[in-house]
């Protein structure tokens, strides 16, 4: 079992990829579920679906610790332990018989699972022909807006009147980054104005990476071995730093 599970989470072939990417898109639907219930009335139905998603997590935190090298390290990681609070809010109701609002909102940690987007698609496209580069940089600045936008959501929809939908929280998000600033839209208080800091910050840096991999598409990530120049032509077959032989594995395509 231990072996069949480690070979569906890191092995090669067609059925392990088609598990990752089945992992992959109920990491991005749980996130949209979250976020769409976020402020939603709570009933029977939303309890019974939070309950099988809570299964499910449960389910795959406890066979990623089982085939794990080292299971503290994977434990005591930012995914899992977002994961395990998100565990015990969706278990709230069975234990104080209610759906506690905080707890609903500290669903959200579940975005933190979107930063291994970029691992994950890795995996899942292994063996078609994409620019790992493009992926990877494309769903890093995905995953950052995503998660910036639904923070902004969840924390200002009730505190400014500019923001009354999710989509209004993106716009926010979008001219913010792209720092066009039209001001229709701006986060007065404390924590909004710190949230504005951090879109500047480290947006503009993901924005400017995935152009950087659109800008150099013909680009291959192969470490030299003498010098450590890890970009090269496609069809390179010496380093041009140094000048030392390196051997880019290609299928003979010209």
């Amino acid at each position: 079992m231990k072996a069949w599970l480690r070979r569906l989470y890191e092995g090669d072939g067609t059925g392990p990829r088609w598990f990752r990417r089945a992992l992959l898109l109920f990491d991005v639907v749980t996130i949209g579920y979250f976020l769409l219930t976020a402020t939603s009335e709570i009933d029977l139905r939303i309890i019974l679906i939070d309950l099988c998603i809570g299964v499910v997590l449960v389910a795959d935190i406890t066979a990623r610790l089982w085939i794990a090298e080292r299971r503290l390290k994977e434990l005591l990681s930012l995914p899992t332990l977002a994961d395990l609070v998100v565990i015990l809010s969706l278990a709230a109701p069975l234990v104080a018989g209610t759906n506690l609002g905080f707890l609903r909102v500290l669903r959200v940690l579940r975005l933190l699972r979107t930063f291994r987007l970029a691992e994950r698609l890795d995996r899942a496209t292994a063996g078609l022909d994409v620019n790992t580069r493009i992926v990877r940089a494309a769903a890093n600045l995905a995953a950052f807006i995503f998660v910036v936008t639904s923070l902004v959501w969840v924390w200002e929809h009730d505190r400014n009147d500019a923001l009354n939908t999710y989509v209004d929280a993106l716009y926010f998000t979008i001219t913010t980054l792209t720092t066009t600033g039209y001001g229709d839209i701006t986060l007065t208080d404390r924590v909004g104005r710190l949230m504005t800091i951090v879109i500047m910050l480290f947006g503009v840096g993901l924005f400017l990476r995935l152009l950087q991999a659109l800008w150099q598409p013909n680009k291959v990530e192969q470490p030299c071995a003498t010098c450590g120049l890890k970009l090269h032509d496609r069809d390179a077959s010496h380093c041009k730093h140094c000048g030392d032989t390196i051997y880019i594995e290609t299928e003979g395509d010209t």
